[in-house]
């Protein structure tokens, strides 16, 4: 595996390895998402995205306690959107402006333009771990994203967590589109 990725610190090669393997997964199983299927609630409270009266689209909640706390279940677009936006975020914290904020990234509402968010995200986050050496990985808030614990940490701990969260979301939208489609 660290030979795949030989311009990369060692230690940073089993998440690149894991992260492209789950964004290959993931992608193949979003194939044939339609819009309908996007914004499905699969019960009576959900966290959603909504489109707005102007039209403009709003979600209830940009992310959830980091705890275990129990939510409301997720709509795909709710899954698929925070995924997208919260690493084309981050990614722009790490190598980019340091300019970009929750609220700059709209979340969509159709399957084509969610999946574009959640492409434009993964890949960004992870062009940009590929250019981290092995001092930034130990740099405490060398991503400065200001919303999160990342300018008290030292990177390794955010890759970390910015991979459990493509482990989660993953696996809720898999589970979220089993659901749907045993419900029709």
């Amino acid at each position: 595996m660290i030979a795949d990725y030989p311009d990369v610190p060692p230690r940073l090669a089993p998440f690149l390895a894991s992260w492209d393997y789950m964004s290959e997964q993931l992608f193949g199983r979003l194939e044939g998402l339609s819009d309908e299927e996007l914004v499905w609630e699969p019960a009576a409270k959900v966290l959603t995205v909504r489109r707005r009266p102007d039209g403009s689209t709003g979600t209830d909640a940009h992310g959830l306690p980091p705890d275990a706390s129990v939510q409301p279940p997720r709509t795909l677009a709710w899954s698929i959107d925070h995924l997208g936006a919260g690493t084309l975020v981050r990614a722009d914290w790490l190598v980019g402006s340091h300019a970009l904020d929750d609220d700059d990234v709209t979340w969509p509402v159709t399957a084509d333009e969610a999946i574009d968010l959640l492409r434009r995200g993964l890949s960004a986050w992870r062009d940009g771990l590929a250019k981290m050496t092995d001092a930034d990985l130990d740099t405490v808030g060398r991503s400065a994203y200001p919303h999160g614990l990342d300018p008290q940490l030292p990177l390794l701990d955010i890759v970390w967590w910015v991979h459990k969260e493509l482990l989660e979301h993953a696996a809720e939208i898999w589970y979220v589109r089993d659901l749907y489609a045993a419900s029709r």
